[in-house]
């Protein structure tokens, strides 16, 4: 298990939790990430969690009918950037409590969580400060009917859903964002790359 000495991620991030999930949801992959932060979209999101003390994610994989996975886009991406929505832990909040919140604050569904993915660990580091974060990657059953965010302030503007083997071209898309985007987006496709490949298997 990946360790920090940051008391908001021990919170978050622990055997104890790591047990539970693997006794409700059964074994999960576990991936761990080094990325250096230059690029100024990644500094500013590395700014609020330090701000926000926020250290961890819950990414969301939903399926729909016909087994294709719900991807979103919000008003300030780059012009056709779409991605698996996530969502951030609010304190010491648990994963599939934090799951069900941003599910239904993002898309409006309510269900289950089918399925722990895996949990992807980072450290994001710049000359000044290197932050741990962790993202609990759950997929659910299929959903009927067409997202709905429930919350204004997510700044969703669409939503398309795509055949599980295109997760890997949309990690290849958000590798290769430039300028300000390019460490979010490097930051951004680990997730992509982590689930087609556990939705291979």
């Amino acid at each position: 298990m990946y360790k920090m000495n940051d008391p908001v991620y021990q919170k978050i991030y622990n055997q104890k939790l790591l047990s539970n999930l693997t006794r409700r949801f059964g074994p999960f992959r576990q991936h761990h990430v080094d990325l250096f932060v230059s690029t100024e979209g990644l500094l500013t999101l590395m700014g609020k969690m330090k701000k926000k003390s926020r250290r961890g994610e819950v990414v969301m994989v939903v399926p729909n009918a016909a087994g294709e996975i719900w991807l979103h886009t919000k008003a300030f991406y780059p012009a056709g950037t779409y991605r698996l929505m996530s969502g951030g832990l609010e304190g010491a909040e648990r994963p599939d409590r934090a799951f069900a919140r941003e599910l239904a604050e993002e898309t409006g569904f309510k269900t289950k969580i089918d399925r722990c993915l895996a949990v992807i660990t980072y450290t994001l580091s710049n000359p000044e400060v290197a932050l741990p974060f962790v993202s609990y990657t759950f997929l659910t059953a299929p959903i009927d009917g067409y997202p709905q965010p429930t919350d204004p302030n997510e700044a969703i503007t669409d939503f398309r859903a795509v055949p599980v083997d295109e997760l890997a071209e949309v990690a290849r898309q958000l590798r290769s964002l430039s300028g300000e985007f390019a460490g979010w987006g490097d930051f951004r496709a680990v997730a992509h790359e982590v689930v087609w490949e556990e939705l291979q298997a």
